[in-house]
């Protein structure tokens, strides 16, 4: 019996290191990485959050202040960054500020390409701070300005 799952897990091995299940199960790990943001909030000065995952904007419920750090995975990659999160939902109906890291306009979680591009091309300014966005399946039709892919729907 030992020889046999020797030879299971010798060809198991085998097949794992050929070079089209390791790019395979590699590239997985990286589509893995950018489905799922991560981590942990750290603040000095106590907040409230219960808002929870609405992957497409279209029911938020809850609330949020959070102005602290961020430890974990964000945007692919591993790290601390700097939180600012506003949001609030009732079912249909909400809004959220989120700036996580630096500011930059060219961020595409912060704003739409297409309307950074159109203020560059009239040389007007950039913003300077995260914008704040509607969500929820009745606001957005009513009053427009959802938030950008990944965190919305156009």
């Amino acid at each position: 019996m030992t020889r046999s799952w020797r030879g299971v897990v010798g060809c198991l091995i085998a097949v794992l290191c050929c070079t089209g299940c390791s790019t395979y199960w590699r590239n997985r790990s990286r589509d893995a990485a950018d489905m799922f943001d991560f981590g942990i909030t750290v603040s000095k000065k106590p907040y409230f959050a219960f808002l929870p995952a609405d992957y497409f904007n279209l029911t938020p419920l809850g609330y949020t202040r959070i102005v602290g750090s961020y430890h974990g995975l964000w945007k692919s990659k591993w790290g601390t960054w700097a939180i600012d999160d506003d949001a609030w939902g009732v079912l249909a109906w909400g809004s959220q500020k989120l700036q996580v890291g630096d500011f930059s306009a060219d961020a595409p979680r912060q704003f739409w390409p297409e309307d950074i591009a159109a203020l560059k091309a009239a040389s007007k300014p950039l913003p300077t701070s995260a914008p704040v966005y509607n969500l929820g399946f009745l606001r957005v039709p009513l009053h427009h300005n959802p938030p950008p892919f990944p965190n919305g729907f156009s």
